[in-house]
């Protein structure tokens, strides 16, 4: 697998990732960490990671055979351009982003909502991702 961060130099994470293309973002929850892919590929492991112009983004289908199997999927992704990110093996953290908290829970809901309001989010103009859950800032 592809790491970044303190594994390698930049120039070495620009070959994995083109920072000019969005990526798409899941939480791994089978190894508590995120998931980046771009292009139809995993790219890297993030323990921590920091996105802007980002649309979130359920696919329906994915969702209804997750409620129809009580099997869990991947069907829900941030997508966006990367920012900053750290690895899962650096001990580095990103600063955290003074934003609104918003989650996904299949069951509750079809959209990522924001947590204390519950209404829908659909977009953020920066979204930090990290081991607490998922901060933003309104678009």
């Amino acid at each position: 697998m592809p790491k970044s961060g303190n594994s390698g130099s930049m120039r070495d994470f620009c070959n994995v990732i083109d920072l000019k293309h969005p990526v798409k973002v899941f939480r791994n929850l089978n190894f508590a960490c995120y998931s980046v892919l771009q292009n139809g590929g995993l790219r890297f492991v993030a323990k921590q990671i920091r996105l802007e112009n980002v649309e979130f983004f359920v696919r329906e289908s994915g969702r209804q055979r997750m409620l129809r199997d009580q099997k869990r999927n991947v069907h829900a992704f941030a997508i966006g351009y990367i920012l900053d990110h750290t690895h899962p093996s650096e001990s580095r953290d990103l600063e955290s982003l003074d934003g609104r908290v918003a989650y996904y829970n299949p069951i509750q809901h079809d959209s990522f909502v924001d947590k204390e309001t519950q209404i829908p989010v659909f977009e953020a103009s920066v979204v930090h991702l990290d081991e607490r859950g998922l901060y933003y800032l309104a678009a």
